[in-house]
């Protein structure tokens, strides 16, 4: 998995947003308008298709087009995060790494376990994680932003983690304000200041009792051995009020029995095949 340059999708949703902000007041024509809307309900495959052989002036309508109507300039990345990672944040993906990250996005997906091993553990959970703030709609468990945590055993993990996701935000010029000290990223350019991601470690789950509409990263979740992380990863997955859901990314081939045993209740379990069979 490697880094590339500023995509071109990346360089017109930055654009899209800063046209539309402070004050929303371009125009875009309503054959555009149009297309902007039917490319959401296009197959993937098609869809992607179709951004890259449309002409620039096109292609930034429609982005300009999904910001005013969505709040999210990445909306057309919304069912598939791999699309996303590949179009937005460049990253070059094997067909093991599109499965990891397009089964967050099922749509009756509430649990993800997967066998990522380093270092693209860290990188895919990063781009999981801006993934999941930037599209405006969990489809189809509300219409309100979620809210994208990353869990971690150690804070060396969640310092990983986010130094891939800083990389992200720079190269990818996507909106908001990043604190790595704190590890929280947020975005208050339009408006008043909205969440879009945060970190935590070892937590109680009880502290997060209040708070839905999560889609949450367990990175080197192998490693995870606090009875109380365990619960908080277990509510955040089982919580019925908010559309949350889990991916745990096990970041070694040779993880204990006992921990794919606690996720043996998971929608979607994906393993890379072994390199030497």
């Amino acid at each position: 998995m490697t880094f590339i340059q500023l995509t071109r999708c990346a360089a017109f949703a930055a654009t899209a947003r800063t046209q539309n902000r402070p004050h929303r007041i371009v125009h875009v024509s309503v054959e555009n308008t149009e297309l902007a809307h039917r490319l959401l309900h296009t197959p993937v495959d098609e869809r992607r298709a179709q951004i890259a052989d449309m002409h620039d002036a096109t292609l930034m309508d429609v982005l300009i087009t999904l910001d005013l109507h969505t709040g999210s300039a990445y909306e057309l990345w919304h069912d598939t995060p791999s699309g996303f990672a590949e179009d937005v944040l460049g990253l070059t993906l094997t067909d093991a790494h599109r499965a990891v990250l397009d089964a967050a996005a099922g749509p009756d997906i509430r649990r993800v376990a997967a066998r990522v091993p380093h270092p693209n553990n860290h990188v895919l959970a990063a781009a999981l994680l801006a993934w999941a703030a930037l599209v405006s709609c969990p489809r189809p468990y509300g219409d309100v932003p979620r809210v994208a945590v990353s869990f971690s055993p150690y804070r060396n993990t969640s310092a990983s983690v986010w130094c891939a996701l800083a990389r992200f935000i720079d190269r990818a010029s996507l909106p908001g304000t990043l604190d790595l000290r704190r590890c929280a990223w947020w975005v208050d350019d339009d408006g008043p200041q909205r969440l879009l991601a945060f970190a935590l470690w070892n937590t109680d789950p009880h502290a997060i009792s209040g708070l839905h509409q999560y889609l949450a990263v367990a990175a080197d979740a192998d490693r995870i051995a606090d009875p109380d992380m365990r619960a908080a990863i277990g509510y955040i997955a089982e919580e019925v009020y908010g559309g949350s859901r889990l991916v745990a990314l096990g970041g070694t081939t040779d993880e204990p029995e006992e921990w794919f045993r606690l996720y043996e209740t998971c929608d979607d379990v994906t393993v890379p095949p072994d390199p030497a069979k």
